[in-house]
């Protein structure tokens, strides 16, 4: 598998402790609403491919040369 979709998502106690571990403190009402959405987040990071090298990201392969003429 080239990506992590088949994990489980997280609990509810491990997004906490992903937001305490960053430094971030939210207060209930807002953590419910990070809550709330961590799962849509959270699955679609999941699905970015993780066995492409760095040289193949387009970012990385784009030639201006090849497009413009001078």
């Amino acid at each position: 598998m080239t990506d992590l979709s088949h994990l489980p998502p997280a609990t509810e106690g491990e997004v906490r402790a992903k937001l305490r571990d960053a430094g971030i403190e939210l207060p209930e009402e807002l953590f419910r609403q990070f809550a709330a959405v961590w799962p849509g987040f959270e699955a679609m990071v999941r699905r970015v491919p993780r066995d492409r090298g760095y040289a193949e990201e387009p970012a990385h392969v784009y030639r201006p040369g090849r497009v413009v003429k001078g």
